[in-house]
């Protein structure tokens, strides 16, 4: 394909005769100085390394400044004062003991360092049972208990189920409704997860 331009307009394309590297560009309409396609390339690659240079040397001093500051370990970090207390609403025996695992370890700052100012666990619905006595979940139970988490069994769960006041666990809480006792959580500024 031999696309010719007019030789006498500056800036055109043209392919001189015997030249071996193609096209040449003319640098403007009143002077016709040759350059050839690499000549062209090279110069366009050291105009942008040079800007390239310029843009570096201009953030550097964006760096320094981004530095992390350091406070001492004894001071109380932010986070710390703004912890949340979390409350979780537990419908299913089976999810009760990775809520109370992760209830557990929110206070304790376990894992991953979240921490919680509090955490309660309300449990509603058929989940009630896992909470008796000698029950599959009592080691977790008493675990998470003794680290602080508060567990709280629906008193209307309760009675539909035929679990009294007597077959919990020692420390668990009771609430008439569970879920009153959700929203009344809320309300207090909870942060609440149903599962």
């Amino acid at each position: 394909m031999r696309a010719l331009a007019s030789e006498h307009h500056g800036g055109a394309l043209r392919r001189p005769r015997g030249h071996p590297t193609g096209l040449t560009f003319y640098s403007s309409p009143m002077t016709f100085y040759p350059m050839t396609v690499h000549r062209m390339n090279a110069l366009v690659c050291r105009r942008a390394q040079s800007l390239l240079l310029l843009a570096a040397a201009l953030l550097l001093p964006l760096g320094a400044q981004a530095q992390p500051t350091t406070s001492s370990p004894d001071a109380p970090s932010r986070a710390a004062a703004e912890a949340p207390r979390t409350a979780y609403l537990v419908r299913s025996a089976d999810m009760l003991p990775v809520v109370l695992m992760s209830a557990r370890t929110s206070l304790t700052g376990e894992a991953d360092g979240f921490a919680a100012a509090a955490a309660d666990v309300v449990v509603v619905g058929p989940a009630v049972k896992g909470l008796v006595t000698g029950g599959p979940h009592a080691a977790a139970l008493t675990e998470s208990l003794d680290a602080g988490v508060r567990v709280v069994a629906c008193g209307l769960a309760m009675k539909k189920t035929g679990v009294t006041e007597g077959d919990l666990l020692d420390g668990i809480d009771t609430a008439p409704n569970g879920f009153h006792e959700l929203f009344r959580l809320e309300a207090k500024g909870y942060v609440t997860l149903q599962l």
